[in-house]
């Protein structure tokens, strides 16, 4: 349904989206779900992917502390969720896409 509308396949079924598919977890695809949802859900998964690679990378031969790593990939994790938030709703907009509940059962798998 979404690529009939004429959205990419990779922006229908993201990553992060299908690992969680692939997982078992049932959750809308990101057009689908509301702002403050999909901001934590990318918010989370940045933050957690970035502290790491971060510390690994740079922040542990600089010797910061738990605090410090914590601030900096939270904030980053914010801005990145919030972004993908934007992203998705204004997607959703421009592609003129309807409600969830508008679609049959079969339909909404990921």
């Amino acid at each position: 349904m979404l690529s009939a509308r004429g959205l990419a396949r990779r922006h229908a079924a993201p990553l992060l989206f299908l690992l969680l598919w692939k997982l078992g977890i049932r959750v809308r695809p990101p057009h689908f779900l509301g702002f403050s949802y999909v901001a934590l859900v990318y918010g989370t998964w940045f933050t957690c992917a970035w502290g790491v690679f971060m510390w690994m990378l740079v922040w542990s031969q600089q010797g910061l502390d738990f605090l410090g790593v914590a601030l900096r990939s939270g904030g980053a994790g914010a801005a990145f969720g919030l972004m993908m938030a934007w992203f998705y709703m204004r997607e959703r907009r421009e592609f003129g896409l309807p409600p969830w509940e508008s679609f049959s059962g079969d339909e909404q798998t990921g």
